[in-house]
């Protein structure tokens, strides 16, 4: 039997001004404005979201007061066609010229002195980068969190290889681009072909996602700006949050290797890096008790709020009080570990390490002799996600031990640390594994307990377009402090589901097609280029 449940608009709360703002085409936007308590103009905050700014899932009045405590009035706008807001509901086609044009109408205000900053997670993370893209002078400052300018597409690298595509968008679609409300509603992920469950689902409510149905159309409206748009924009200082454990990183560090490496953004970036996972659950809490979930406990948020908030506030007055030059450029967080700052990322003296992938696991030295491996890969069957909800994977952190005793997944694990080791930077996995074009090629870092338990500590994936002997798998950044008695291991293997789309026949939908045969890779070990792990080093 499926569950659904249609969630429309709270009640708008008490001390909010509510008002409409017109767009350039007519269609109005609807926001709750709180203000500051200062008679006098002062700077505003601008949160443009889809979740319902009345709502309890993104507790946008508790963040509007919050803002209005410290001095600034925010203003927390429903985006076009969701909720209070007019027009079609369409996700990431209109959130430039919609956040030039209420930015426009903040800044004519008589409560706002004519500066205005965006901060926002995820989707309202990423309207702030729209907002930026449109070159608005109002806009003083950006601090997207766990965001990026490509939020929920998939990856070209240009090699012919692309990043894995995550089920979660046409999930979102499904969800939250219906109409202008909400569906709450799980899928069934054991159906074939995949969308016949999200079919099904769309009979039972008499409508569809138009968003959803174009991605199969071969001509979808509903992609971001790439992230050339923003670079071309007028640089304004920004606050990047990355969560170690979110999984909308992979576009959170798109951004900012594109932004470090461009001459007029590199000098107004900052970086903020967590031990969170997409929903701002913590490393030092998973697994999370109810008295620390957020999301449920009253007292829990409120304890939150400050190390959630804090930090755009302290950027934001350092921005509008000219002295943004005396934060540091890069503050993160190492897991099991402390905080530290530094002028770049990753720090310019920290050590890179390598491991060899050999037939006894991960060593410092390659394997005398060459030699094969192999998996057997079976679509039907693929290897299981690490937990039941990709955007809080530490809310249940999972103990993925077992699934190194899966046929179909190689475990290389390394010796055990003799002390406390710091594994900071980027970490790169090269698989000389002979792939058939379609073929999904996974790798997750682990970090073994002495008592055998292993947590994930980053990932990676790719599909290949082409026939190819050699995988490059980047698995982002890691500050990640591997204590005494802990081991490193690796797993390889060709599925991550439901999170990501299984394989499919050559040439084929993975959405609309049945599961292909098993196939069997084989993995190089040693050799002239020896398949290895790399983490760090400059």
């Amino acid at each position: 039997m499926l569950n659904i449940e249609r969630v429309g608009p709270a009640t708008v709360p008490a001390g909010a001004d509510q008002a409409m703002i017109p767009m350039r085409d007519g269609v109005r936007l609807a926001a709750d404005v709180y203000r500051a308590a200062s008679p006098s103009p002062g700077p505003a905050v601008l949160i443009r979201l889809p979740y319902d700014k009345d709502g309890a899932y993104c507790f946008m009045p508790l963040i509007g007061r919050y803002f209005a405590a410290r001095g600034y009035t925010a203003v927390v706008q429903d985006v076009r066609g969701k909720y209070r807001s007019e027009g079609a509901t369409e996700f990431a086609v209109h959130e430039v010229d919609d956040g030039h044009d209420t930015l426009q109408w903040v800044a004519e205000r008589s409560w706002c002195n004519g500066d205005v900053v965006m901060w926002g997670d995820s989707y309202y993370g990423y309207t702030a980068i729209a907002a930026a893209m449109s070159g608005h002078p109002a806009l003083r400052a950006i601090a997207p969190r766990v965001t990026g300018s490509q939020l929920s597409t998939v990856l070209d690298y240009g090699d012919g290889t692309r990043d894995v595509e995550q089920t979660s968008r046409k999930m979102y679609f499904a969800t939250h681009y219906v109409d202008a409300g909400r569906y709450e509603w799980e899928p069934d992920w054991t159906r074939r072909p995949l969308r016949a469950a999200f079919d099904d689902f769309f009979d039972r409510i008499g409508k569809r996602s138009a968003n959803f149905d174009a991605e199969f159309s071969g001509a979808s409206r509903f992609v971001p700006p790439p992230v050339k748009a923003l670079l071309e924009s007028r640089p304004v200082p920004a606050l990047y949050t990355i969560g170690w454990f979110d999984n909308c990183a992979i576009w959170s560090w798109h951004d900012v290797r594109a932004l470090s490496r461009h001459p007029g953004w590199a000098s107004h970036l900052r970086l903020r890096l967590e031990a969170i996972d997409h929903e701002n659950y913590r490393l030092r809490d998973a697994p999370v008790a109810p008295s620390d979930d957020h999301a449920a406990d009253p007292a829990a948020l409120e304890r939150m709020l400050p190390g959630y908030l804090d930090p755009a506030i302290e950027f934001f007055d350092a921005v509008l009080g000219g002295s943004v030059d005396a934060l540091s450029r890069v503050r993160y967080e190492i897991c099991h570990g402390e905080w530290r700052e530094g002028e770049a990322w990753p720090p310019r003296d920290a050590p890179g390490c390598e491991y060899f992938l050999t037939p006894e696991g991960l060593a410092a030295e390659p394997p005398p002799e060459p030699s094969t491996v192999a998996w057997t890969h079976d679509p039907s069957d693929p290897v299981p996600s690490q937990g039941a909800n990709p955007f809080a994977a530490l809310f249940d952190r999972a103990d993925l031990s077992a699934v190194g005793d899966r046929g179909d997944v190689l475990r290389f694990t390394g010796p055990a640390c003799a002390e406390d080791t710091d594994l900071l930077g980027a970490v790169t996995v090269a698989l000389a594994v002979a792939a058939p074009a379609g073929a999904h090629v996974h790798a997750r870092l682990l970090d073994v307990e002495p008592g055998g338990a292993a947590f994930l500590i980053a990932k990676g994936q790719l599909r290949l377009d082409a026939p190819r002997d050699t995988a490059v798998l980047d698995l982002q950044h890691v500050a990640y402090r591997l204590r005494a008695g802990h081991r490193l291991a690796l797993d390889v293997m060709s599925g991550d589901f439901p999170e990501y789309v299984p394989e499919a026949p050559a040439g084929a939908d993975p959405w609309a097609s049945a599961p292909g045969a098993p196939a069997t890779r084989r993995l190089a070990l040693g050799g002239p280029d020896p398949s290895r792990l790399r983490i760090g080093g400059r």
